[in-house]
C-alpha cells in the first residue's frame, strides 16, 4: 500500500508538458498531433499578412520617389528665376563648376527643412564655400512659389551659415511648371500633390552634377558628412578641384550607397602599397649604389 501511494504521488508530480493538451477536456485525442502544426501554420500566415502590410506602400506615397539616372544629362538651359526674380539657367549659375542639386519647396513643413538643415550642417563642416569650387542649386518644384519666398529662404540659411560670401554660390530658384517637370523627370525625381494634407508628397535626395550637368552621384539621407560631400564634388569635377590627396583617396575608396559614404577598395590599396614598397626599395638601392661609387672614388684618389 505504501508503495502504491508512492507511485501515485510520483505520477502526480510528473511534468505534463507532453500530454497537457491531450489531458484538457474538449480536445479529441486524435487531433492532438495536428495542433502544433496548426498553430505553426497560423503563426506563419499571421507573419505573412504582417509582412505584406509592412511592405505595402501607402497610397499617399505611390509613384513618389527617386529613380537614379547616373550619368544622365540634366537640362541646364531651362529657364528658372533666381531669388531676385531674374530669369536665369542652371548652366549660367554653375559657371563651369560641379553643383549640388536639391529639389524642395519652400513652404514644406517637414522634410525639405530637414534636408536643407542637413546640408547647412555639412557646409559648416566643410572648408570650401559655395561659389568657390562648386555651386548649390536649390530648386522649388512647386510652380506656385515665388521669388519672394525663395529670397526669404536664402536669407535665413545664409544667416545660419554666417558667411555672406556664400550668397554667390547658393541659389534658391523658382520656375514654371514645364521647366520644373523637365528637370525633375531628367533626374528621376517623382512627387505629387496630396490634396487631403495640402502638401506635396516627395522624398529627399542630394544630387551631384558634373560641370557639364551630368548626374555623377545621388547622396541619400538628410545629412552627409563633409568628407563624403567633398569627395563627391572632387569626383564630379574629374579631379579639376581638390588636392592630390583627394585624388589618391578616390583611387583607393569608392562610394558605397549602402553606407552612404566612401568605402575602401582592397585591390587598389594593395596596389598602392606595393608601389610604395617597390619605390622605397629602389630608393634604398640607389642610395647604396651612390655611397659605393663615392667610396671607390675616394679610395682611388688616396691610392693615386
Amino acid at each position: 500500500m505504501a508503495r502504491d501511494k508512492g507511485l501515485k504521488a510520483q505520477r502526480a508530480r510528473r511534468p505534463l508538458a507532453a500530454t497537457s493538451l491531450a489531458a484538457k477536456p474538449g480536445i479529441p485525442r486524435a487531433l492532438c498531433p495536428f495542433i502544433p502544426l496548426s498553430l505553426a501554420m497560423l503563426l506563419t500566415f499571421a507573419g505573412s499578412v504582417q509582412a505584406q502590410i509592412a511592405d505595402r506602400v501607402p497610397r499617399e506615397l505611390e509613384n513618389v520617389g527617386i529613380e537614379q539616372k547616373l550619368d544622365a544629362q540634366a537640362p541646364l538651359d531651362l529657364e528658372f528665376f533666381d531669388e531676385n526674380g531674374r530669369p536665369t539657367t542652371l548652366r549660367k549659375l554653375m559657371d563651369g563648376k560641379p553643383a549640388i542639386l536639391t529639389l524642395n519647396y519652400y513652404g514644406c513643413p517637414t522634410l525639405c527643412g530637414e534636408q536643407l538643415n542637413g546640408l547647412l550642417r555639412t557646409l559648416k563642416d566643410m572648408s570650401w564655400r559655395p561659389g568657390t569650387k562648386f555651386h548649390i542649386l536649390t530648386v522649388s518644384f512647386d510652380p506656385l512659389e515665388t521669388a519672394t519666398l525663395a529670397s526669404a529662404k536664402k536669407d535665413a540659411y545664409l544667416g545660419e551659415l554666417g558667411d555672406p560670401s556664400a550668397a554667390a554660390g547658393w541659389h534658391f530658384l523658382t520656375g514654371r511648371k514645364p521647366s520644373i517637370e523637365a528637370l525633375t523627370q531628367a533626374v528621376g525625381f517623382t512627387y505629387k500633390w496630396n490634396a487631403d494634407q495640402m502638401q506635396w508628397a516627395h522624398s529627399a535626395a542630394t544630387i551631384i552634377l558634373t560641370p557639364g550637368g551630368r548626374i555623377s552621384r545621388y547622396l541619400g539621407g538628410l545629412y552627409n558628412d563633409a568628407s563624403t560631400m567633398r569627395l563627391s564634388l572632387v569626383e564630379a569635377s574629374e579631379g579639376r578641384i581638390g588636392t592630390l590627396y583627394d585624388s589618391l583617396f578616390l583611387w583607393c575608396f569608392h562610394y558605397d550607397p549602402d553606407r552612404n559614404s566612401y568605402a575602401p577598395v582592397a585591390m587598389n590599396i594593395m596596389r598602392l602599397g606595393g608601389g610604395v614598397t617597390v619605390a622605397a626599395i629602389a630608393l634604398g638601392l640607389l642610395s647604396l649604389w651612390l655611397f659605393e661609387m663615392r667610396r671607390r672614388r675616394m679610395a682611388a684618389a688616396l691610392a693615386g
